[in-house]
């Protein structure tokens, strides 16, 4: 978000659609406040919607469109493994091939993928904190769905790609080389994407990042407290050279965190989610 020269960015833009439309998929309302659809202002987008204000901003000349979202937004959960988007049916090309998202082939096909991955491990208790005080009185959530959790349907979404293109892999980047050395990682990245790199990119400091960051992050208030509260990209001990955690060690420290129930809750989704993380991390693209 720092390249805001050359870019426009979407935040999560399918994921109003997903939670918040009259094609909503996910069951997360019927835990929310009564009226927190209509507050949030995106009760009328549709799939549709969504798509067509993205590609109303890729028509500007002058710069290209960064979306960043989830996998599930786009890949039926298994909650909703049948679900469609009626709106965006008129957009599909007879003949087309399938794809395993709600959109039609021809708008996946257009779009360059970069996948990025998180150790379950470290991201799901980050994950459980929004569910629980102080974060849950602003997300308005008390409960954390381990159907949509996004790794099974990003596995889904990368073989696709691979499948289709087996001479060009999709860009897949882990967060612990990122963190670990994110000049490696992100050379490359700018390369894959054309665009200019500089070390600026690592930092957002100045007010109007913050308020530009704070902008898009407002929409899902008490997910984001972290970044929203960051200066930049902190450098962290590389996966390989950490000491080894023991899963009773691990279930040990969130225990002390979050009490039984929330180890519990934790311990079972990074369980479900350890098989395809471990999949896609054999893909990702190693620092140089």
């Amino acid at each position: 978000m720092t390249r805001r020269d050359i870019l426009t960015f979407f935040h999560e833009p399918f994921g109003d659609a997903f939670y918040f439309g009259p094609e909503k998929i996910s069951p997360a309302h019927r835990r929310w406040p009564a009226d927190k659809i209509e507050r949030s202002g995106r009760g009328h987008y549709t799939y549709e919607w969504v798509l067509r204000s993205v590609l109303d901003a890729d028509e500007d000349p002058t710069k290209r469109v960064f979306i960043k979202d989830m996998s599930y937004h786009i890949v039926p959960p298994i909650h909703s493994i049948t679900a469609r988007a009626p709106s965006l049916e008129a957009r599909n090309l007879a003949n087309s091939s399938p794809n395993p998202t709600l959109l039609p082939t021809q708008v996946v096909d257009a779009f360059q993928f970069v996948f990025l991955i998180r150790d379950p491990a470290a991201a799901i208790p980050s994950l459980y904190r929004c569910f629980i005080p102080p974060l849950s009185a602003k997300t308005e959530d008390t409960s954390l769905d381990p159907t949509e959790l996004g790794y099974r349907e990003l596995r889904i979404l990368f073989d696709h790609l691979r499948d289709k293109n087996k001479d060009a892999l999709p860009l897949l980047i882990d967060a612990d080389d990122l963190l670990a050395d994110s000049d490696a990682i992100l050379r490359p990245l700018c390369a894959y994407l054309d665009i200019s790199y500089s070390p600026s990119m690592l930092s957002w400091s100045t007010a109007e990042d913050h308020d530009f960051a704070f902008s898009l992050f407002e929409k899902y208030a008490g997910y984001h407290d972290d970044a929203l509260n960051s200066t930049g990209l902190v450098p962290k001990v590389k996966k390989e050279d950490a000491m080894p955690c023991s899963t009773e060690e691990k279930n040990g420290e969130w225990e002390a965190k979050y009490g039984k129930e929330g180890m519990q809750v934790i311990r079972s989704a990074v369980d479900a989610c350890r098989d395809d993380y471990d999949y896609l991390r054999s893909f990702r693209m190693r620092p140089s």
